[in-house]
């Protein structure tokens, strides 16, 4: 039976309101606790319930068997959260009642939730298993640690989500990723209402699950691979958690796993041009042969992932991996087809129809809707502009978003949370842009297609609006190894978690990185390592001195938009390297809230707050004494040494920042030396960090001293504009 559509008009379940638009009511004096994502409507109350035992749950009407474990969970998390052992002594009450949405309705509403916690003690109403769990994830994030005890603030909050479809997207083939990690990434999806886990499991580099089939896909690239039972009991364990798992395995192209280990189905290009063109490989889509291998294998892999939606990849297939090969020429020919979209349109009909018969909807990268010939209820996801959404849905194609949301660029959080799935022309290159950076060689002319450019469009109109089904941030994995999975997705997963599924004028960022500290240590107390495997990475770096290392860390961010992944430019030039991704931009947070943090004080200091003064010198005296640390330990350790100019540029900038604000607290201007200093540091820094600010254009620019890219240059300038 075919999936019921998802939509993205609002919900309307029983207890919420249809016009809940996002509205924080409170008298001045209550502080709101930080959520996120930030509920669509909330009222705060005096007073707060102390969290003095464990929950006493009840439960009505509640039969779904996810819902005791996630109790479970629940209460140890509570353990985390307060540092309380709670079993054995009686706390709150928890009164979970379960009012079921419809069937056959807004798929939303099963998630919606109404959640109270008042002096009596907490109710949560849900519309069904998920809102449960939605609402234990705003219940955790109510939590406040102040003397004289832990306690849940007093609230109401109705809620439901904005988007039905809010995911990831991890890539588990350029560097195999571990059951642990992603079970980790899972937690932390489930706390901030994640709702859909995108595996990408196959590509040129391996083919990652077990198949008893054609068990030699496996043995690909470096062998690692999930059994099939591992791949069961992943799936089970998200769906406890209210996550969903959908599988990608990417045809017809990216495939040399499959041209490594079953050559037969597939063709490569015959004269290959560059390094580039060497990995293209694409199954021959003109052997009936090639079709019943994929009906049996994608049929096999079907049955271990039971949701209705399947990801078949379908981009990036180059044009003369087909067009250069007689046969295929001659197949063309035969059945009238024109060009090699018509061609790759044709094989995605047929693979639409094996998944039907297998019980799947089909979702594809945003290459298999440009003839408009595939089947509508083909899934089209967006990737290079936001452009491609608006031509999926006026075609009548369900749309997930991922342009924009691409977290392996290594873009801030800020970044992508300027973008809304409903946006059309926002995400991708400029016309200007686009016409600038082909002129500059021949390259890039090549390799900046119309695809990447995001033309004016008009807006959606409501029943476009409806074929949204939400957004998805992929991270792909050519620079990031297992350990730094965790460092690399939060907390900026958080950011496009609200994005998803708040309403959507909540677009404050610097509210997001006010409330973004505090869920980052939420939600490494339940159990994230991003902040251990950084310590870890720096230790390695510097045994026995990785303090002044970790201090610089939390300065810097590594280089964007694909300037750090060193194998591209190697190929570029002809070359093949292994880049080890053990550096300083490999360990460095993507989003430095520490500098967030020091650029927000210093705004309110430049604006006359001078409460803000001693933590802003003691930041900025240690920061300047720290480069005589780094110089010690870096010293016979090249990747360390490498960051020497960096180290020596924050510890100018902390020096200017101390200057201006011994001139600003004397009431005098800083001297024209120290300015003139200062302002040099800030505009090479400033230089360093557009080098990769684009896609693309990252790679003619020259890049800072160990591809990093120095974070508190804000902070540091609205130190100057106060000392004027």
């Amino acid at each position: 039976m075919r999936p019921r559509p998802l939509s993205s008009r609002s919900p309307r379940p029983m207890f919420l309101p249809l016009a809940g638009m996002l509205a924080l009511t409170a008298l001045p004096a209550i502080a709101a606790p930080v959520l996120m994502p930030q509920p669509r409507q909330a009222t705060w109350s005096h007073g707060a319930l102390p969290i003095d035992g464990a929950f006493a749950v009840t439960w009505k009407d509640c039969a779904d068997p996810r819902l005791p474990a996630a109790a479970r969970r629940l209460q140890d998390d509570m353990l985390r959260l307060t540092g309380m052992a709670l079993t054995g002594r009686q706390g709150p009450s928890l009164a979970v009642t379960c009012r079921l949405a419809p069937k056959g309705g807004d798929p939303r509403a099963e998630e919606a939730y109404r959640l109270t916690v008042g002096a009596d003690g907490v109710t949560l109403e849900a519309g069904g298993a998920l809102g449960v769990l939605r609402g234990l994830a705003t219940l955790r994030q109510l939590v406040e640690t102040a003397p004289p005890g832990a306690t849940l603030a007093y609230a109401t909050i109705d809620d439901a989500p904005r988007f039905a479809w809010r995911g990831l997207m991890i890539d588990t083939v350029r560097h195999f990723v571990s059951l642990d990690t992603i079970k980790r990434q899972i937690d932390a999806m489930e706390r901030v209402k994640l709702n859909v886990l995108h595996l990408h499991l196959s590509d040129n580099e391996g083919f990652r699950v077990e198949s008893r089939r054609y068990p030699k896909l496996q043995t690909a690239g470096n062998g690692q691979f999930y059994t099939q039972d591992q791949m069961r009991e992943l799936v089970a364990y998200a769906g406890e958690r209210g996550v969903r798992i959908v599988p990608e395995f990417d045809v017809p192209g990216h495939g040399g796993a499959i041209a490594e280990t079953y050559p037969q189905f597939t063709l490569a290009q015959p004269k290959p041009a560059n390094a580039f063109a060497a990995l293209d490989r694409a199954l021959d889509p003109t052997r009936e042969d090639t079709y019943r291998f994929l009906d049996r294998l994608l049929g096999e892999m079907a049955g271990l992932f039971p949701d209705a939606y399947f990801h078949v990849g379908g981009d990036e297939v180059s044009d003369a991996v087909w067009l250069d090969h007689p046969h295929v020429q001659a197949f063309m020919k035969a059945e009238g087809l024109a060009s090699k979209q018509a061609l790759e349109a044709r094989f995605h009909q047929r693979v639409a129809a094996i998944m039907r018969k297998h019980g799947k909807t089909v979702i594809g990268w945003e290459e298999i809707a440009v003839t408009g010939t595939v089947p509508k209820n083909v899934v089209v996801q967006a990737w290079q502009t936001s452009n491609a959404t608006a031509h999926a849905v006026r075609a009548g194609h369900r749309t997930i978003v991922s342009a924009g949301y691409y977290l392996d660029l290594l873009e801030p959080a800020a970044f992508h949370y300027q973008y809304d799935p409903l946006d059309t022309s926002a995400a991708g290159l400029t016309p200007a842009e686009a016409e600038k950076g082909r002129k500059l060689s021949p390259l890039m002319a090549a390799v900046l297609t119309d695809a990447l450019v995001a033309k004016p469009l008009p807006p959606l109109t409501p029943d476009e609006e409806a074929l949204v089904l939400g957004g998805e941030a992929p991270l792909w994995a050519e620079t990031i190894s297992d350990e730094m999975v965790d460092k690399a997705l939060w907390p900026r997963a958080a950011a496009m978690a609200e994005r998803f599924w708040s309403p959507r004028e909540v677009r404050d960022a610097d509210d997001l990185y006010r409330r973004l500290p505090t869920v980052q240590d939420q939600l490494r107390l339940q159990g994230l390592q991003d902040g251990d495997a950084q310590a870890r990475m720096a230790a390695r770096l510097a045994p026995g001195g990785a303090e002044p290392v970790m201090t610089l860390l939390h300065l810097v961010g590594p280089t964007r938009n694909m300037a750090h992944n060193h194998r591209i430019l190697a190929a570029l030039r002809g070359q093949k390297i292994v880049q080890e991704l053990n550096a300083l931009a490999d360990a460095a947070p993507v989003d430095s809230l520490v500098a967030r943090q020091f650029e927000a004080r210093a705004k309110a200091y430049a604006a006359g707050d001078r409460g803000q003064a001693a933590a802003l010198r003691a930041d900025l005296e240690t920061w300047r004494a720290n480069d005589a640390r780094f110089q010690a330990v870096a010293k016979g350790r090249s990747a360390l040494e490498a960051a020497l100019p960096i180290s020596a540029d924050v510890a100018a900038l902390a020096k200017a920042g101390l200057q201006a604000m011994d001139a600003a607290e004397a009431g005098k201007p800083l001297s024209q030396e120290d300015r003139t200093a200062a302002e040099a540091v800030l505009a090479r820094i400033a230089a360093f960090e557009a080098a990769s600010a684009r896609p693309l254009f990252s790679f003619l620019g020259k890049q800072p001293p160990a591809d990093l890219i120095i974070k508190i240059g804000p902070g540091v300038r609205a130190l100057l504009t106060a000392a004027r």
